[in-house]
C-alpha cells in the first residue's frame, strides 16, 4: 500500500477493498490480520500480538478504506491475535460469546505468564543448542520481542458485541458473514467469509507452511470444522499465520489434523507411551513447514485425547447394563 511503512507486516490486495495484513518475521505482529470495506464501514479482523501493531494496522485500515475501523473482529481469545485490541479505541469489537469470555477470564494471566517464560527463553533463541531452528528464530525472536516491550500492565479489551453461531455484517458495498463451528484450534474459533469475493479469513484454524499448535484444540474436531469450511467454496484464504494462499490451504491443515490423529491411535493400539511417542520424527511431507518446535506438544495433546476418547469407549455400559472393560 504505498506511503505505508510497518516493521510489523505488509499489506497484500486480495480483491479492491479487501486486503490481508501479512505479519512480518522479527515483527510484532506475529498474526495475519483483515481489513475489510464494507462500502460505508470498515472492519479489522484480528488485531495482532501487540498494541504497537495494531496502531500501525488502524491507520493501514484507514488509509485504505478512508476511515476508522467500526468494527473489530476477534477470531478467538489467544494474546497473538487479540492483544492489539487496545489500539481500536472507537471501534466496536465483535466475536461469538465464549471467545468473549475467555478474552475475559484468561487474557491477563496468558499475558503475565508470557512476560515471564519469555524473559528467559529470550536469550535461548540464537543460542547454539536452540530448541529454535534457524528459520524459526527471527519469526520467534519477534515474538517474544513485542511481548516483552508492550505495557507491563496491558488493556485488555474483551468483544463487547457477540454472537452464538454467526453473524453478519451488512455494508452498501458487501456483506461479511462472521461464523463459528465451535471449537477446533481453540475453545471457539470465528472465521469471516466474504461469499461474492470468494475471500475467507481462518484465524488460527488454518496455517500456511507452518505447525499449528494443538495444545489448546482438539484435533478431530478441528478437522471437521475445516471440512465444513471447505466446501463454502473459498478461493483465497487468508491463515492465521503464514502467506494467504489457494482453497487447498484449509486441505492442507486438516490433513495435518487427520496425520495426528492416525499416528497417535496407532501408537495407542501398539502400547507406546505418550512420552515416547512426543518424540516421533516430523513425518517427511511437513519437515519443511516452519514452527516445527511445535510438534512434540502436537503429539502429546492428540495422543492423551485420542486415549481419553478410547478410555470413556471401554468404560461405557453395553446394552445389558454391563461395562464393556473388564
Amino acid at each position: 500500500m504505498p506511503g505505508l511503512r510497518s516493521r510489523h507486516f505488509r499489506v497484500e490486495t486480495l480483491a479492491p477493498g479487501v486486503y490481508a495484513a501479512v505479519a512480518t518475521p522479527g515483527g510484532f505482529g506475529l498474526c495475519n490480520a483483515g481489513i475489510v470495506d464494507l462500502g460505508d464501514a470498515t472492519v479489522v479482523f484480528d488485531t495482532m500480538l501487540t498494541p504497537m501493531a495494531g496502531r500501525d494496522l488502524e491507520r493501514a485500515a484507514e488509509r485504505a478504506t478512508g476511515r476508522r475501523p467500526a468494527w473489530v473482529v476477534n477470531s478467538h481469545w489467544h494474546g497473538d491475535h487479540i492483544w492489539g485490541n487496545s489500539a481500536f479505541v472507537e471501534s466496536h469489537i465483535v466475536s461469538s460469546r465464549t471467545v468473549r469470555e475467555n478474552i475475559r477470564t484468561r487474557s491477563r494471566a496468558q499475558f503475565a505468564e508470557n512476560r515471564r517464560s519469555m524473559r528467559r527463553e529470550l536469550p535461548t533463541v540464537d543460542r547454539p543448542n536452540s530448541p529454535y531452528p534457524t528459520a524459526d528464530r527471527e519469526r520467534v525472536r519477534g515474538w517474544f520481542e513485542g511481548v516483552l516491550a508492550s505495557p507491563r500492565l496491558p488493556v485488555i479489551r474483551p468483544p463487547t458485541v457477540t454472537f452464538e453461531d454467526g453473524l453478519v455484517l451488512e455494508g452498501s458495498r458487501r456483506t461479511l458473514h462472521l461464523q463459528t463451528f465451535g471449537g477446533g484450534h481453540s475453545p471457539s474459533d470465528v472465521f469471516a467469509f466474504l461469499p461474492d469475493e470468494g475471500v475467507l479469513f481462518a484465524g488460527d484454524l488454518a496455517m500456511r507452511g507452518l505447525h499449528p499448535s494443538v495444545g489448546d484444540g482438539w484435533p478431530t474436531r478441528w478437522a471437521s470444522i475445516l471440512g465444513r469450511m471447505e466446501r463454502l467454496g473459498a478461493d483465497s484464504i487468508v491463515p492465521g499465520h503464514g502467506p494467504p494462499g489457494p482453497r487447498t490451504t484449509l486441505r492442507a491443515t486438516r490433513r495435518y489434523l487427520e496425520a495426528l490423529d492416525a499416528m497417535a491411535r496407532a501408537a495407542i493400539r501398539d502400547r507406546v507411551s505418550c512420552r515416547d511417542f512426543a518424540r516421533t520424527a516430523v513425518p517427511a511431507r511437513y519437515r519443511a513447514w516452519g514452527f516445527s518446535f511445535m510438534f512434540p506438544g502436537n503429539l502429546s495433546r492428540t495422543y492423551r485425547l485420542a486415549r481419553s476418547e478410547e478410555r470413556r469407549r471401554e468404560e461405557r455400559p453395553d446394552r445389558s447394563g454391563e461395562r464393556t472393560s473388564a
